[in-house]
């Protein structure tokens, strides 16, 4: 019998991008045997292209990539398709990628916990909340 992370995952879609095709090869073939639908590219151009033209729930993007880095593919993807979630994976810890606010999977990952956070991330009602301005000083506090 099927749970309920599992009758979801056969209506969500997952956008796999990762410079490295061995990478995109096992995450695409352990997502898809967990039920979700799998899109891979290495070009994070065609990358938001994709996120334009079809719905997708998640981003999974690599962090390190040459033509453009994870966290500015990610700031495009979330202008074009506010409801796409993000989880950024590196083998490279950058200051960059933890003060993003973006959750992270840092390589190697184990198959199992991947795809626990994806499922955690899909079922979250945001994965990623954008800072917002502190609010304005209620009058009569502060310096006069």
């Amino acid at each position: 019998m099927a749970d309920s992370g599992e009758a979801a995952a056969k209506s969500e879609t997952i956008l796999v991008v990762d410079d490295e095709a061995s990478v995109r090869v096992f995450v695409r073939e352990a997502l898809t045997l967990e039920g979700y639908n799998v899109i891979d590219t290495g070009d994070p151009i065609e990358a938001r292209r994709l996120c334009e033209s079809q719905p997708v729930h998640l981003l999974l993007t690599d962090v390190v990539m040459p033509i453009m880095n994870g966290l500015e593919l990610a700031k495009r993807v979330e202008a074009v398709s506010p409801t796409t979630k993000v989880l950024l994976m590196s083998g490279y810890v950058t200051n960059a990628a933890k003060g993003s606010g973006r959750p992270l999977v840092a390589k190697p990952f184990k198959t199992a916990d991947l795809v626990k956070m994806i499922r955690q991330l899909l079922d979250s009602r945001s994965a990623f909340r954008r800072p917002t301005p502190p609010p304005a000083p209620k009058p009569g506090f502060g310096p006069v």
